[in-house]
C-alpha cells in the first residue's frame, strides 16, 4: 500500500501541488530544458493521489522515453533549483532494491516576500503589466493543471471550496457557460461514484474531485486551440483517461509479457 506518501505531502491539497509545479516552471521557464519539464510532468502526476510519488528511474524513463542519463541529470536539477525533495527509501524487498520518494516543494516567491513594504504603494499599472507578462509563460509550461484566468490564492479562500462552485468560477472566467457546470459535475460523479462504492477507494472522494477539476481545465484549454461540438463528452474523455493513468497504469507494467502471452487456446 502507498498510504505512507502522505506523510511526506507539503501540501493540503492536490490543486495546492499542481500550482505550485506550474509556478517552478514559469519562475525556472529558461533554466529547465524540455526534458526537465517532463520528469517533473511526471512525479506530478504520480503524486496525485497522495501529493508524493515512489519511482524508480526505470519507471521515469519510460513514461519520458529519456534515457537513464537524462532522467538523474533532470533530476539532480530539480533538487538544485528547490522544485522537488528526493528521500532514499530502501523497502527490504527485491534483495534490497527500492525506488526514491520525491516530493513536489511549495514555491516561494521571494520577490513578492522582498517587496511587502512596497504593497501600500499605488503601482496597479505594473502589476497588471506583469501579471500579464507571467501568464504568458505561463502559457508555455507542460504543467498546465489550472487554468490561467482563474482566481489567485488569496482570492480563493473567499469563494466556496466546493468543486460545483470551482467548476463555475473556471467557466465563468473562460467560456462564460456557467450552465455547464452542473453537467460537468454530474459527469464526475457518475464516474467517481462508480469508484467510491469500493473500500479500496473509498477515501478517495478528494482525489477524484482534484481529477475533475483539471479535466475541466484541461477541457477549457482545448477550446482555445480547436471547435468543440459536445464539451461534456470531451470532458468525460477526458477524466476517464486521467482516471485510468491515476489508478491503474502501473498494473500492466507488472508483467513482463503481453496479456495475450496468457491466452492458451484449445
Amino acid at each position: 500500500m502507498t498510504h505512507y506518501l502522505k506523510n511526506y505531502s507539503k501540501f493540503n491539497t492536490i490543486a495546492e501541488m499542481d500550482e505550485a509545479a506550474e509556478m517552478h516552471a514559469k519562475r525556472h521557464w529558461d533554466e529547465l530544458t524540455k526534458s526537465d519539464r517532463q520528469v517533473l510532468d511526471i512525479i506530478r502526476r504520480y503524486s496525485v493521489k497522495y501529493g508524493a510519488a515512489h519511482l524508480k528511474h526505470g519507471t521515469i524513463e519510460e513514461a519520458t522515453g529519456k534515457s537513464n542519463i537524462t532522467v538523474r541529470r533532470a533530476i539532480r536539477k530539480l533538487v538544485k533549483l528547490e522544485i522537488i525533495e528526493k528521500k532514499h527509501y530502501i523497502r527490504p524487498v527485491m534483495s534490497g532494491l527500492g525506488a526514491n520518494i520525491y516530493i513536489i516543494l511549495p514555491f516561494n516567491d521571494h520577490g513578492k516576500m522582498n517587496n511587502r513594504d512596497d504593497d501600500q504603494k499605488p503601482h496597479d499599472n505594473e502589476e497588471n503589466e506583469q501579471n500579464s507578462k507571467d501568464e504568458a509563460l505561463l502559457s508555455k509550461s507542460l504543467l498546465k493543471a489550472k487554468d490561467l484566468n482563474y482566481t489567485s490564492p488569496a482570492d480563493q479562500s473567499k469563494l466556496s471550496t466546493s468543486l460545483f462552485s470551482r467548476m463555475k468560477n473556471l467557466l465563468a472566467g473562460t467560456i462564460g457557460d456557467t450552465k455547464l457546470a452542473r453537467e460537468f459535475f454530474g459527469i464526475h460523479r457518475a464516474i467517481s461514484g462508480r469508484m467510491l462504492k469500493y473500500d479500496i477507494y473509498k477515501n478517495d472522494g478528494q482525489v477524484f474531485e482534484d481529477l475533475a477539476f483539471r479535466a475541466l481545465t484541461i477541457t477549457v484549454m482545448a477550446t482555445k486551440k480547436k471547435v468543440i461540438r459536445n464539451l461534456p463528452g470531451y470532458f468525460k474523455g477526458v477524466l476517464d483517461k486521467l482516471v485510468d493513468e491515476t489508478y491503474f497504469k502501473d498494473i500492466f507494467m507488472l508483467f513482463d509479457a503481453p496479456i495475450e502471452g496468457f491466452y492458451c487456446p484449445r
